[in-house]
């Protein structure tokens, strides 16, 4: 089997690049971030002791490693005693590597199916429903803190489903995986859940593909975790005893803090089919630890392939995928932006166990960015803020009985303006078309700005197309970088890097009208009141921040909303 490799060209970044990485190789930054040495992000003993205890995910693959066979045993009484299909409900980190390898691979033998459900649209939820016989389930709830609001309402609605189908032992269908302590673990004993994954405390939630949050459901995707474990611990061993330029590590970690530095913040990924299920995975690691103090590293992520001079002096790039695979598209576009001076990373896969090392070496090379950065990488200070706005409207939903939405500002066809903000961009005036308002909404934007679609509703091959044509004529258009994102589930991701990091963004936030009738059990609100308040709740953070936004509800069929926009927008920027 063909193993992987790694080259680096800085291009314009050159010298600014080899600066960085002598710096790191005199710190001997990379090998004391694998010996857990907190002192490389602060010298101050209260910041360093909370750094400790997030610095468990660089060693964690020798904790796996003994536990692999028992994850496997767990696996194999799971499929004897008839389990047809497995649901990971979890968010953000918790999510994002078990989807990664649903998408790569195939569920485990026997198994009818394996899915990942990080949505809180009802349409999501009830679509599940539907595939699954809930009485050949098992249920894996996946969260650090056990508090997660989407996460536990996943687990309300299924215990629900199987009380009403008469299952009076429904703690037999589930799973937790979560930290000692956590609400989720008191409640998964009290409910005799089947096993509690008790995860170690000091690894966030980000950095927790390596551990049981990624390797028990990665067994029901068809991963061989032993084989997964085996491939990081030879990347740990490398990054551990490496001190100078051949650490990767400290080489892609010195890249994309020298690219932020420099004007060069936005990470473009030009990922295969194959290789492209790993970008989200690295995106969500990358924004939410660099985005903060008002600046980080803005991972582009299946961004429609352009034209090199159709880029920005703005980005960098990522080009990635399996040996083997032919992409001789990507490998023209390679070759001309290598011609223009662009930075670029190639990173090539010999198989997907070679996942384990890309799990360490990103997380290694994200740590090394904070370094450079002057940042602690490992927490998330802005994400509290959405989730408090959503927590108010919801209570103030259980007060009065009803969602307080927001009243529409102008309504054209199956499209309307329901909210608004952050600034003069934003702003709207009477009997205005939605053209006049996109037009002024867009006057002037240019790199470093970047145009970010963030979209309350299911994904799906239409959506993305028709998203992806936005995105592509943007680009074209303007010059910036565009990005997009489904809610809630980048509020647990990326979102950390559009409240905390440089304020270049500029916000399209899709809602739907109305959402499907779906009640959540314990709960006074609903899955149609949770999301329409998650995404309410997080245009009000932007906004807060003075960051252009404008909240748009479509009517009807979603693909039909999004297609008329498209269609506002070219004729608003002729």
């Amino acid at each position: 089997m063909k193993q992987g490799s790694i080259s680096i060209t800085s291009g314009r970044l050159c010298q600014a690049y080899e600066r960085a990485v002598r710096k790191g190789i005199k710190d001997r930054v990379a090998p004391r971030i694998m010996a857990r040495d907190a002192s490389v992000f602060s010298d101050q003993r209260t910041l360093k002791k909370l750094l400790a205890n997030r610095l468990g995910w660089v060693d964690s693959v020798a904790l796996m490693k003994r536990k692999a066979a028992s994850i496997e045993a767990f696996g194999r009484d799971i499929l004897k005693d008839g389990f047809k299909h497995v649901v990971l409900m979890g968010m953000g980190g918790s999510s994002l590597c078990p989807d990664l390898f649903r998408l790569m691979g195939r569920p485990a033998k026997g198994l009818k199916s394996f899915d990942v459900l990080d949505s809180t649209d009802p349409s999501a939820v009830m679509a599940l429903t539907r595939k699954i016989d809930p009485k050949k389930t098992l249920f894996i709830v996946a969260s650090k803190s056990g508090g997660t609001v989407e996460t536990r309402s996943h687990e309300a609605y299924f215990i629900g489903l199987l009380q009403d189908k008469g299952v009076k032992n429904y703690g037999r269908h589930f799973v937790a995986i979560t930290d000692p302590g956590s609400g989720l673990q008191k409640f998964a004993r009290k409910n005799h859940y089947r096993k509690v994954f008790l995860n170690p405390p000091d690894i966030g939630g980000r950095y927790s593909a390596l551990s049981y949050f990624g390797l028990v459901p990665g067994y029901f995707a068809g991963v061989d975790i032993r084989a997964l474990v085996d491939d990081a611990l030879i990347m740990q061993k490398l990054l551990a005893e490496r001190g100078d330029d051949t650490n990767p590590a400290l080489l892609i970690g010195s890249l994309m803090a020298v690219g932020v530095r420099q004007g060069c913040d936005k990470l473009t990924f030009v990922a295969s089919k194959r290789a492209a299920p790993l970008v989200p995975w690295i995106e969500q690691l990358v924004a939410e630890s660099t985005g903060k103090q008002k600046k980080g590293v803005i991972p582009i992520e299946s961004e429609p392939l352009g034209r090199a001079q159709q880029y920005a002096s703005d980005r960098m790039f990522v080009f990635l995928r399996f040996v083997g695979e032919h992409t001789p598209q990507d490998d023209r576009l390679k070759a001309d932006i290598k011609k223009r001076r662009f930075a670029t990373i190639d990173l090539q896969l010999g198989s997907i166990n070679e996942l384990g090392r890309q799990f360490l070496l990103w997380e290694a090379a994200t740590a090394v960015a904070g370094y450079h950065l002057r940042i602690n990488p490992f927490d998330e200070p802005n994400v509290t803020e959405s989730k408090d706005n959503t927590q108010a409207i919801l209570a103030a939903f259980e007060r009065a009985g009803k969602l307080s939405y927001p009243i529409a500002h102008g309504r054209w066809g199956k499209l309307s303006l329901v909210a608004y903000g952050g600034g003069k961009k934003s702003q709207v005036r009477d009997s205005e078309s939605l053209v006049q308002i996109l037009r002024r909404f867009l006057a002037g934007a240019r790199p470093p700005e970047y145009f970010t679609l963030l979209n309350y509703f299911v994904s799906g091959r239409q959506t993305d197309a028709v998203l992806n044509e936005i995105r592509e004529f943007l680009r074209n258009r303007t010059g910036i970088a565009t990005l997009r994102g489904y809610g809630p589930r980048y509020l647990h991701s990326i979102g950390q890097l559009f409240k905390g990091g440089p304020a270049t963004g500029i916000f399209v936030v899709f809602v739907r009208s109305n959402y499907p009738d779906l009640p959540i059990p314990v709960e006074k609100f609903g899955f149609s009141q949770l999301i329409s308040a998650q995404a309410i709740g997080d245009a009000q953070a932007l906004i807060s921040r003075r960051l252009p936004t404008l909240v748009i509800a479509i009517d009807g069929s979603v693909t039909a909303g999004l297609r008329s926009f498209a269609r506002t927008l070219k004729t608003a920027l002729k």
